[in-house]
């Protein structure tokens, strides 16, 4: 009875040291589970965090992106004004950097084998022979064998001298003729004076205070000609010639081809646009206080105009003419836009030199008085200009493919 006794508390001692480290390992087990439960949470937070980071990080990118490109764009690869280039002196690029020319290291002046313009001696000898100028000679004695003939020099000369017409009227009872209208003031300006101011305020473009300026300059303050008056002399040219203009438009809209351009000044501190339209032979200056249709429809020149129109990426000018084109140099600054923010590809580079190879190889040609390609060099630039397309479409779609992987990836 007593081992028995002995032997049920050792069993229950045995079961109470059990039931203390059960409760222990217990213990320990949910400590575990608040630390792992604790850890878990922790790791939640951290990956919301990174996934809002990666999403900001993504945003970052896009942006500086974005900002990148509107930076890197001005007039040399973009059709942006050249006003809009922003100047700094701390970086300084080379003058040549963002277009097809390169940097010569030819001596400034004319060139070895170039053919030069000014008038030689014989043409000089031909003037004086059909009496086209006045000569005036002078005599010089210099150290010499008197025995060799004179050596003969030219030199141009200009002379400006002022000078009065007085014109005297006299009264006859029989005389048929009226007191002309240019002479109802006593004293007026001559067609001398007045195609000088046309000349030099209309191409040019001088202000009314510099040609004033001018005149009172070349005749040592003699002519002191007001701003009035200025504009009083190209009121009457635009009057009288209204009609050459007329016949210059109809010139225009029967070309072909028609060149179009617009720019803008200023004018009593307030901004204008002069727009031209011309061709190989035919300018017409037009100017208006605004931009886009309503100017163009009030020139009522494009609307009229059945031929293909060359502009300055105008994308209001694609409504008009049959036909629109894009010049080289701004193909050339699209491409040179994309070779600085999309350096990966290489069909941009490709067709830019194709396109100033084509260009070069045209001025070339024209030099030596060639007026078109051959049908075998067209094809060979037509084919080269196709294939410049497809490797196009196939860089393109890796780079699209290669965005949308990276859209599905999930960042770290």
């Amino acid at each position: 009875m007593g081992k028995h006794s002995n032997y049920n508390l050792n069993i229950y001692h045995q079961l109470e040291k059990m039931s203390e480290q059960i409760e222990k390992l217990l213990s320990e087990i949910r400590g575990l589970r608040l630390e792992l439960y604790q850890e878990k949470e922790l790791r939640k937070k951290e990956e919301e965090k990174n996934l809002e980071q990666a999403e900001l990080i993504k945003k970052l990118i896009e942006e500086n992106e974005r900002l990148k490109n509107h930076k890197n764009k001005d007039s040399n690869n973009s059709s942006k004004p050249s006003s809009t280039n922003i100047v700094t002196p701390k970086k300084k690029t080379r003058s040549n950097q963002y277009n097809y020319r390169t940097q010569s290291k030819k001596k400034i002046g004319g060139q070895i084998g170039h053919i030069g313009t000014n008038l030689s001696k014989k043409d000089v000898e031909k003037l004086i022979e059909e009496r086209k100028i006045e000569v005036r000679e002078i005599t010089h004695i210099i150290k010499g064998d008197s025995k060799k003939p004179a050596l003969v020099k030219y030199r141009m000369e200009l002379e400006i001298k002022p000078y009065i017409e007085k014109h005297i009227f006299k009264y006859r009872k029989n005389s048929k003729e009226n007191l002309p209208k240019e002479f109802y003031t006593d004293v007026t300006y001559g067609d001398s004076i007045k195609t000088m101011s046309i000349h030099l305020s209309c191409y040019n473009v001088i202000s009314y205070e510099r040609l004033s300026d001018y005149f009172a300059v070349i005749t040592n303050g003699i002519y002191q000609i007001s701003n009035g008056t200025l504009v009083n002399i190209l009121k009457e040219f635009g009057k009288k010639s209204e009609k050459t203009i007329q016949v210059i438009e109809e010139n225009f809209l029967n070309g072909k081809h028609g060149y179009t351009d617009e720019t803008s000044t200023k004018f009593n501190k307030k901004k204008l646009y002069v727009r031209n339209y011309s061709n190989e032979k035919n300018v017409i200056y037009k100017i208006h206080k605004n931009k886009g249709h309503k100017p163009i429809q009030e020139d009522n020149i494009l609307p009229r105009f059945l031929g293909g129109i060359m502009g300055d990426h105008d994308t209001t000018l694609y409504k008009y003419g049959s036909e629109n084109y894009e010049c080289n140099i701004h193909l050339g600054r699209y491409l040179m836009e994309l070779m600085e923010n999309i350096p990966d590809t290489s069909w941009t580079f490709k067709m830019y030199e194709l396109l100033f190879r084509m260009n070069n190889t045209r001025k070339i040609a024209r030099e030596y008085e060639l007026k078109e390609f051959s049908k075998e060099k067209i094809e060979e630039y037509q084919k080269e200009y196709d294939k410049i397309l497809e490797l196009a479409k196939k860089e393109n779609k890796e780079i699209k493919s290669s965005y949308y992987r990276k859209e599905k990836a999930i960042p770290l």
